[in-house]
């Protein structure tokens, strides 16, 4: 016996939503390193040296931001890949059961 086809549909939209989020996780690591190229320092503010400061807290807190999202993108590609074997795994042992009862 087994498992049917619409519980395989599902279990492999789990995986490939996984890689979805695997995809989003690296352009986020892309972007956090993007970040680095608009900084500047005093000099380069010239006349407009009140905004260094803020400016820079504003910059270190969007790249801090893309770096945690790197992190909880990959969580949430690793739960739904687990949330998929789970599901096969159960299926098979429901299975299993279900053919040992005859």
């Amino acid at each position: 016996m087994t498992a049917p086809q619409g519980f395989e549909v599902a279990t492999d939209s789990l995986r490939t939503e996984a890689t979805v989020w695997d995809q989003e996780s690296a352009q986020m690591g892309k972007l956090a390193t993007k970040v680095d190229g608009v900084r500047f320092n005093r000099l380069e503010a010239g006349v407009f040296q009140l905004i260094v400061t803020p400016y820079e807290e504003v910059v270190n807190q969007v790249q801090g931001r893309c770096k945690e999202a790197v992190d909880r993108m990959k969580e949430i590609s690793t739960t739904l890949r687990q949330v998929a074997k789970t599901y096969d795994e159960e299926e098979r042992n429901g299975i299993h059961r279900l053919t040992n009862l005859r």
